[in-house]
């Protein structure tokens, strides 16, 4: 323990020579007129070294982002990054996560104005990381953007990877539109890269996902939609998610469960594979039109016995009918009027008997 104390407090006297140094060449006087900042970097890169190896975090955290705001100053980018970089590790040694990821997105930045945007994007990602368990709204938004840095540089694998992080911290954060979203990208970018068994597995997460939220049209829909993609149709994931979408559909849960039990399904990945055990079947509801026409065909009989039950009912009006037509016929043919006035009754032949009348009639 005493050996350490000493050890500490001599990397201390070192590193306090190496700030002097620093300070001295971003000193001016009479035949110095521009400060050295080169010189200085180096000197606080070396303090920095010697406070890291030191345990001193916080010192070795304030001497590299000096380093990076000289370098910065001498138009160094790459270097300034890296140096930035460093300072947000120590950050996260010390546990302050948000300082850690302000640091790393600067220096994230500052190797994409280098040119070096897959750099950039695995800066991202580490910060990313180092925010997944406390603050997983964080991570997602620095996974995304890593994955869009990386597009830039054309590396498709590296963005699908990013963006299907994202998806997975969205799933356990239960959006699962935005996961859906996101897992379709990540979809895009395994077609660029032509990685179709990752497209399979994908797939079969953003189903489950429509079916955790009990959209089964929106679930067809995409599964018919995967049908497209080359060797999809002949993967065993594809025949799996037919027979688990019929099951849904005819609210068939054994069968479902025992879809769901397969290995297919099981070597998923964890946020996906508890989606898989925690699904539930719509029970005595089925969206099928075959099913639908099924459940209608004991309804003509029901409606056979409705008709004899109304029989006698519609024979009395069937004879009201007919008796007002015979009224109708006695009154247009009873009177018309002739010439003179006068009114004269046809003949009683063409009269209906007056059993056949109303009484008022008669």
């Amino acid at each position: 323990m005493a050996a350490t104390a000493v050890d500490k407090k001599l990397a201390e006297s070192i590193a306090s020579e190496h700030l002097r140094l620093a300070d001295k060449c971003l000193k001016t006087s009479l035949f110095k007129w521009k400060p050295d900042h080169d010189g200085a970097a180096a000197e606080y890169l070396k303090a920095a070294t010697v406070f890291r190896n030191a345990k001193a975090f916080d010192q070795a955290k304030e001497s590299y982002i000096k380093v990076g705001e000289l370098l910065k100053a001498v138009n160094s980018p790459f270097q300034a990054a890296k140096a930035y970089e460093q300072a947000g590790l120590l950050c996260k040694e010390n546990e302050e996560f948000d300082e850690a990821v302000h640091w790393m997105e600067l220096a994230a930045l500052m190797f994409q104005e280098h040119g070096t945007p897959d750099t950039a994007a695995l800066c991202l990602e580490k910060a990313a990381k180092m925010v997944e368990e406390d603050k997983p709204e964080k991570a997602i938004h620095l996974y995304t953007k890593a994955s869009e840095v990386a597009e830039i540089e054309n590396r498709p694998i590296q963005s699908a990877e990013c963006i299907g992080k994202a998806a997975r911290l969205q799933v356990k954060c239960f959006k699962f539109e935005d996961a859906i979203k996101s897992l379709c990208e990540e979809i895009r970018y395994w077609l660029e890269a032509e990685n179709y068994v990752c497209i399979n597995k994908v797939s079969m997460a953003v189903i489950l996902l429509y079916l955790t939220g009990e959209e089964y049209v929106a679930a067809d829909k995409f599964f018919r939609g995967c049908l497209n993609y080359p060797k999809f149709g002949t993967s065993e994931e594809a025949g799996a998610l037919e027979e688990l979408l019929r099951a849904y559909d005819d609210g068939d849960e054994e069968t479902g469960q025992a879809v769901l039990d397969r290995p297919v399904f099981k070597s998923l990945d964890n946020v996906f594979a508890k989606l898989a055990r925690d699904l539930t079947f719509p029970s005595g509801f089925c969206t099928s039109e075959s099913a639908a026409a099924t459940d209608c065909e004991n309804l003509p009989a029901e409606e056979d016995g409705e008709e004899k039950e109304l029989d006698p009912m519609k024979r009395n009006i069937m004879e009201e009918d007919e008796g007002e037509e015979k009224v109708a016929a006695v009154r247009s043919n009873i009177v018309e009027e002739n010439e003179g006035g006068e009114k004269v009754a046809l003949l009683r032949s063409n009269i209906i008997e007056e059993d056949e009348l109303p009484p008022e009639l008669c």
